[in-house]
C-alpha cells in the first residue's frame, strides 16, 4: 500500500475556481484516481490558498498507471489547461501506513478503505474538520517516534485516540515525517481536542522523548471538499 500526499497551492483567492473546475468535469473524468481517493482538502489554518490531497494506490506501478494514463485523454485536456492555470505550486510526498495498529484504522496492517465501501463518518462533509498533524525530525527519528508511542503508552491514551483516523511516515518526498490526522464533527471539537491534547501528561511525555531527535511540529486544519467525489470519507448529506 502507497499513500500519496498533494498539495497544490493556488493564485491567490483561487479556491472556488478550483471547485468549479472539479464539478465541470463530471463524475467519471477523473475515474482512475478517484477510485483510490482518501480525501481533498482545503487549508483553514497555516498557509492559505493550498488544497491537499490523500490518494490510497496499490503500488507505486498502480500510482503510475493511473495518474499518467489521465493526461493522453483528449477528454480531459480542457479541464487540465482550466485547472493548471489556478495552481501556483504543486509537491508530491510518498508515505506508508504506521506500524502501530492502534494508528492505521483505516489504512494499513489489514484494513484497506476504497470510496466504493461507502462513507467513513456518518456526519456530512459540511462543517467537518481534518486535522494533519506533521511531525518533523533529524534522521533516525520515524523509527524513534514509534518506540516512544509504544514506551509512552500512547495508544491507550483516550484523548490522543479520541478521533485519530490514520497515521502515516514518509519514504520519499520530504523525509523523516510522521503525520497524524484526526476526524472532527466542528472546528469547535477541534479546539476542544487542541487543548486536551496539550493537557495530556502521555502526549508531553512522548513530545519529550522525541527531543534529541530535533522534532518539530506543525499542524493544519482542513476543510473537506464540497464536490461529493473528492471527499468520499463524508456522508452526502
Amino acid at each position: 500500500m502507497l499513500i500519496e500526499h498533494r498539495v497544490y497551492t493556488l493564485a491567490p483567492g483561487a479556491e472556488a475556481s478550483f471547485w468549479g473546475t472539479q464539478r465541470e468535469r463530471g463524475e467519471h473524468g477523473l475515474s482512475p484516481i478517484l477510485e483510490r481517493l482518501i480525501g481533498t482538502y482545503a487549508t483553514r489554518s497555516g498557509e492559505a490558498d493550498q488544497i491537499v490531497s490523500l490518494y490510497r494506490y496499490d503500488s507505486f506501478e498502480d500510482w503510475q498507471t493511473r495518474l499518467f494514463g489521465l493526461y493522453r485523454q483528449d477528454a480531459l485536456q480542457a479541464y487540465f489547461r482550466s485547472v493548471r492555470a489556478l495552481i501556483k505550486h504543486q509537491e508530491s510526498q510518498f508515505l506508508v501506513p504506521a506500524p502501530l495498529r492502534e494508528l492505521t484504522p483505516h489504512w494499513g496492517n489489514g484494513r484497506d478503505w476504497l470510496p466504493g465501501n461507502g462513507p467513513i463518518f456518518a456526519s456530512p462533509r459540511a462543517g467537518c474538520a481534518m486535522e494533519e498533524l506533521t511531525l518533523t525530525f533529524s534522521a533516525g527519528g520515524v523509527p524513534a517516534c514509534w518506540e516512544a508511542m509504544r514506551q509512552c503508552a500512547l495508544t491507550s491514551d483516550p484523548v490522543v485516540m479520541a478521533d485519530l483516523c490514520a497515521g502515516f511516515s514518509s519514504i520519499a518526498g520530504t523525509l523523516n515525517q510522521v503525520l497524524l490526522y484526526w476526524h472532527y464533527p466542528s472546528a469547535e471539537a477541534w479546539s476542544i481536542h487542541r487543548r486536551s491534547l496539550g493537557e495530556s501528561a502521555r502526549w508531553n511525555d512522548f513530545l519529550r522523548a522525541l527531543a534529541p531527535f530535533g522534532v518539530q511540529a506543525s499542524s493544519r486544519l482542513l476543510a473537506p471538499s464540497g464536490v461529493a467525489d473528492m471527499s468520499p470519507m463524508y456522508a452526502r448529506a
